[in-house]
Order: C-alpha cells, then structure tokens, then sequence
C-alpha cells in the first residue's frame, strides 16, 4: 500500500488514521482531523480492520505496528510503549502509577507530557491514563475531548456509563 491516510468512522467519532505498510504513524481524533498534505489518502485495510474489530468488542488489543519515531524524548517514548504493553484493556492507571511502572516513580508531570504528545491515541491507550482525583483530560479539558475518554473507558467496561 505505501503511506497513506483515511477516516475511520468509529463510536468515538471520525478519526484519521496515517499508516505505511501496516505501521500507522498517526491517529488524530475527531477534533483534530486535518489531513496532511504531504501524503496521498490511501487506506490499508489491515489496520482498518483491527480499529473495526476493537470497536466493535472482538479484539481487546490492537494487533497493529506502531512508529514512535516522532516521539523524540527518551522517556516520553518509553511511557508510551509501556502504557501500551502493561495497561489492558478495562485497566487504567494514573500517572503517577504509570511513572512507577515505567521505573521513574516521581516522574508524573513527564509522563502526563507523554501522553501529551502520543502520535497513536487508542493504539497507544492514553485513555486508560487518570488523573489521581479522577478522570483528567484527553487532549485538553474541553467538554468533548473528555467525552470521547470516557467513551473509551466505557467501550472496554473500566467506567460506568453515565446516566441520563
């Protein structure tokens, strides 16, 4: 296939997805779409298929690559590939715990920039990630933002749905 991008429809809203031969690069949420412009669309039906299979429940884990090239920080880079390997499905952690696990207890401000500036939300599940008093952000606080999280933490049963 190349590299390529394309929106997925998903119960979290649309995301754009950017990936080369099965390795996605990049995940952008709903309120942050804007295509690149350097790359053509393109789609690769592999990782499309595991986004649908995870949202539609019949895979707990996101059997696709991921690039963290532009993750430049060392420790940012392995908070990451730790949330990603130690936190499953229906878990969550906040970041304090995480810094301990990725072995810096004390490092939770370095962590919360991490999850910051992971390039693969929902592959790298920097929604499994709270705040110690409660659910913190995603993306920024805004209204939507949080809902798109507890979305996610609802869809893998580590949050209640909320009530009308």
């Amino acid at each position: 296939m190349g590299r390529g991008w394309w929106r997925q429809t998903t119960p979290v809203g649309e995301l754009l997805i950017v990936a080369c031969d099965g390795v996605v690069e990049r995940v952008q949420l709903p309120w942050d779409r804007e295509p690149p412009a350097d790359i053509a669309p393109g789609r690769d039906a592999s990782v499309a298929r595991e986004l649908d299979r995870f949202f539609a429940r019949r895979s707990r884990h996101l059997d696709v690559e991921v690039d963290l090239t532009s993750v430049s920080a060392p420790f940012y880079r392995s908070s990451l590939v730790t949330l990603r390997e130690e936190v499953p499905w229906g878990e969550t952690v906040t970041y304090g715990e995480l810094a301990c696990i990725a072995g810096r207890p004390g490092a939770a401000r370095a962590v919360g920039s991490a999850v910051a500036s992971n390039p693969v939300p929902i592959i790298v599940p920097c929604h499994r990630v709270l705040a110690a008093n409660g659910l913190g952000g995603y993306g920024g606080s805004a209204p939507t933002r949080l809902a798109v999280k507890r979305r996610l933490l609802e869809l893998e049963g580590s949050l209640a749905p909320l009530q009308p």
